[in-house]
């Protein structure tokens, strides 16, 4: 008899394994086949036997050692979606796809070979309409009154709609356990940020009370090099000029970088305003002007007022800005303020035509007093990242288009 495969082509049915087993013959009824159990030897009628069967709720089928189906319940009659009359007297090739054919035969043979119980925990079936089924199926040799195995019992568990509870599970415990780790990064960042604080909170009080301390000799440095210098303007002695001109340009040196740390650890609570970001660039750009034949292209007349305190937005920004005009070259050096809406959050760029920061110092290009500058304190990268992060904002490095750094300030929109 020609089986189906499951392209839908006629090929021939698989070898029997057991040549001398005999063929039954079929009526195409239950219980009619010659070689069946006699109901003497079940203790009941062969339409008593299959009436039982169809009365359990879970799909069961006999095999002969053909592998021809010679018993059925209605309930594998609703899993697999085949009539009765169809499926009796074939094989498994002739209704499901070859591979599942091919997985169902070998665990018969398994059977037959082992004569003993094979348990198959997860095998897929598909069904006539295309669904795929997943089935927990028990086979259970059937043995005649000499202990010959001589038909195969399958009954079997669709555990399909189990796995798809397992898969949703999985799925939901996945989803949960990406929340649980962005909540766990989020705390630590948190955490960290506390610690940042209150780390500041100390080196501001210490640096309040040591830099009026130490700019007060400085002051009186600077003024007394004033005053030599004029005094000595008519030196002939080249080297008191230029020892007078060093005296001065350290103190001045030392003066910026005691404003530096000021400026780093009196970071106060922010006082939030509506605030157009272009007319904040321009105002700082008024303040701190580019230097000579360095140009600032500005195209932030896009982006939407947003809730941000001025003052510390502006000495980021301005912090940020003093950064490129160090890197362009000049003449020709070239900067640009760019802003963009993504998502919840208003970007503003700052990027110039500079070297970039090496990659080398990237990891730790925000930490205090680490500085790529051979006279930077280190302190400008830092004191912005705060002032930004003060708004509930960030503040990030990229490689810039023009060729250089660029640092993007994200705001959030509400």
């Amino acid at each position: 008899m020609a089986a189906r495969a499951a392209s839908g082509e006629i090929v021939a049915p698989p070898p029997n394994p057991f040549p001398s087993a005999p063929r039954p013959r079929y009526s195409g009824q239950v219980g009619t086949r010659e070689d069946e159990p006699s109901a003497g030897e079940l203790g009941m009628s062969p339409s008593r036997v299959a009436s039982i069967l169809d009365a359990v709720a879970h799909p069961i089928f006999v095999k002969d050692r053909s592998f021809r189906f010679v018993l059925l319940n209605q309930a594998f009659i609703d899993l697999v979606g085949y009539p009765r009359e169809e499926l009796l007297g074939k094989t498994d090739y002739d209704f499901f796809r070859e591979a599942e054919a091919r997985f169902f035969r070998e665990k018969d043979l398994e059977l037959l070979r082992t004569s003993s119980t094979v348990r198959i925990e997860e095998e897929p079936i598909t069904d006539a309409a295309g669904r795929v089924h997943i089935l927990a199926t028990t086979k259970v040799p059937l043995r005649d009154s000499d202990g010959d195995v001589t038909h195969i019992v399958g009954i079997i568990h669709d555990i399909t709609k189990l796995k798809e509870a397992e898969d949703r599970l999985r799925v939901a415990n996945e989803e949960l356990e990406s929340r649980v780790r962005e909540r766990t990064a989020a705390l630590l960042h948190a955490q960290h940020r506390l610690i940042r604080q209150e780390r500041l909170a100390v080196l501001g009080q210490l640096i309040g009370g040591l830099a009026h301390q130490i700019r007060n000799p400085l002051g009186a440095i600077t003024n007394a090099t004033f005053v030599l210098r004029r005094l000595l303007k008519d030196s002939s002695e080249p080297d008191v000029r230029r020892s007078l001109d060093i005296l001065l340009e350290e103190a001045q040196q030392a003066n910026r970088i005691v404003t530096d740390l000021v400026e780093y650890a009196r970071v106060r609570p922010p006082t939030p305003e509506r605030v157009s970001l272009e007319s904040l660039v321009r105002e700082v750009l008024k303040r701190s002007p580019p230097p000579d034949e360095v140009e600032v292209e500005v195209l932030l007349d896009t982006l939407p007022p947003v809730s941000v305190d001025p003052g510390q937005l502006a000495d980021a920004l301005t912090n940020l800005l003093q950064n490129a005009y160090e890197a362009v070259p000049r003449p020709g050096g070239r900067i640009l303020c760019k802003g963009s809406v993504d998502g919840s959050a208003l970007v503003v760029a700052v990027e110039d035509s500079g070297t970039g920061v090496p990659d080398h110092a990237v990891a730790r290009l925000f930490e205090p007093l680490v500085t790529t500058k051979a006279n930077g304190l280190g302190l400008g990268l830092a004191t912005a990242r705060t002032l930004v992060e003060n708004q509930s904002g960030s503040l990030t490095y990229r490689r810039s288009t023009l060729g250089g750094a660029c640092f993007e300030v994200r705001l959030p929109t509400e």
